[in-house]
């Protein structure tokens, strides 16, 4: 009867410390679990900033193009490249004085 006593005690031990080691799985899965899932949340959602961002950049450029198209299409390119050069590069006609204003309040 003593070696069915020890041989109970045994298996109720390893019972006991299978029992925690599958417990100690299942948390650590579930930790996993949501490490993964918030994570991929995370990107999710970065990732939706930048194609919102590219959105917005798309539809900036198409306008461009849009404008830059009326512009080629129409009568006024003389007119459209004089004021380039007048705004942008600062070209004027030869004696005409231009006046900037440098106090902006």
């Amino acid at each position: 009867m003593d070696a069915e006593f020890e041989n109970d005690g045994q298996g109720k031990y390893k019972r006991t410390l299978v029992h925690y080691l599958v417990v100690i799985a299942i948390v650590l899965f579930v930790v996993y679990t949501v490490s993964v899932w918030l994570s991929q949340k995370a990107n999710i959602e970065e990732l939706s900033k930048t194609n919102e961002m590219l959105s917005q950049q798309i539809v900036q450029t198409q306008q461009q193009c849009d404008e830059y198209n009326r512009i080629l299409s129409s009568d006024d390119q003389a007119e459209y490249m004089e004021h380039i050069a007048i705004e942008k590069y600062g070209y004027g006609y030869p004696g005409e004085r231009r006046y900037y204003f440098t106090n902006k309040e």
